[in-house]
C-alpha cells in the first residue's frame, strides 16, 4: 500500500515547526507533497525549491526520489519527482498555487503549461499524483468575475486527472480556515492519473484540532494498492 500526504505546513508563521514534522513522521507516508515547508533531517529524499526564507514548495520520500527539471515560470511553486514502488514509476508533482498581484490563478494557469510536457506523456500521466494548496476554490468564481477557477479544474480533468477526495467526499470539504472568514474554503487537493486514481482505496480529509496550532489547513491522505 502507497500512502500520499498533501499539506500546507504554514512554515513562515507557524509556531510549532518541530511538531508539524512529528506528525508528517508519524502519519509514515510513501510521498509528501508539501507547500510553505522547509527542509528537515527527518526526510530521507526531498526536492525543495525555497520562495523565501528558506520555505517554499517540496516533495519528500522516505524512498530514492529522482528530480524531473525542465523550464518553469514559477520554479519556487513546482516540485516534481519520480520515485518506483513496487513495479510502478510515480511521478509526484507538489504544486503551489503562489499568490502575485493577489491572484494564484494566473500562476497555476501557467503552471499547468509549463507541465503539458509531462502530461502528454500517458505512461507517465496514468501513474502520476499532483496535489497541493492550489489556493483555488469554484466558490470564488462566484464572488469575482469570470470562471478563471472552474476553468482550471477542467484543464486538470481535460488532461486526464481525476480527484482522489471526490471518490470518497461527494461534496466540497474545507481544508483552510481563514482567519478573516468563516467560508468553508477548500485550498488543497490531491489529483491523480486514471490509473493511479483507480488504484485509490481511500481517501480523507485530517480534520484534527490538535494540529490547528501548527498549520492554518488540513492535511490530505490518502492510500493506493499499487500490486
Amino acid at each position: 500500500m502507497m500512502k500520499c500526504i498533501v499539506w500546507n505546513m504554514d512554515y513562515w508563521k507557524s509556531p510549532q515547526k518541530e511538531q508539524g514534522w512529528e506528525y508528517l513522521n508519524s502519519v509514515d507516508p510513501d510521498i509528501c507533497l508539501l507547500n510553505e515547508c522547509s527542509r528537515h533531517a527527518s526526510q530521507e529524499f526531498s526536492i525543495h525549491n525555497i520562495s523565501r526564507n528558506d520555505w517554499g514548495v517540496g516533495v519528500f520520500s522516505k524512498h530514492e526520489l529522482d528530480e524531473l527539471e525542465f523550464q518553469k515560470c514559477h520554479p519556487d511553486a513546482i516540485a516534481c519527482g519520480q520515485i518506483t514502488f513496487g513495479n510502478r514509476t510515480i511521478t509526484a508533482i507538489s504544486l503551489y498555487g503562489k499568490i502575485i498581484d493577489k491572484y494564484s490563478i494566473t500562476t497555476l494557469h501557467r503552471s499547468l503549461s509549463d507541465l503539458t510536457h509531462l502530461f502528454s506523456q500517458k505512461k507517465l500521466r496514468d501513474w502520476m499524483l499532483i496535489g497541493g494548496d492550489f489556493n483555488a476554490d469554484v466558490a470564488i468564481d462566484e464572488n469575482q468575475r469570470g470562471n478563471s477557477h472552474h476553468i482550471f479544474f477542467e484543464r486538470l480533468k481535460d488532461f486526464g486527472f481525476y480527484d482522489c477526495i471526490r471518490k470518497f467526499h461527494g461534496e466540497r470539504i474545507q481544508t483552510l480556515r481563514h482567519s478573516n472568514s468563516s467560508f468553508p474554503w477548500q485550498n488543497d487537493y490531491l489529483f491523480a492519473g486514471k490509473k493511479l486514481y483507480e488504484c485509490c482505496v481511500s481517501s480523507e480529509v485530517i480534520d484534527d484540532e490538535r494540529l490547528y496550532e501548527i498549520s492554518d489547513h488540513n492535511p490530505l491522505v490518502a492510500e493506493f494498492d499499487i500490486s
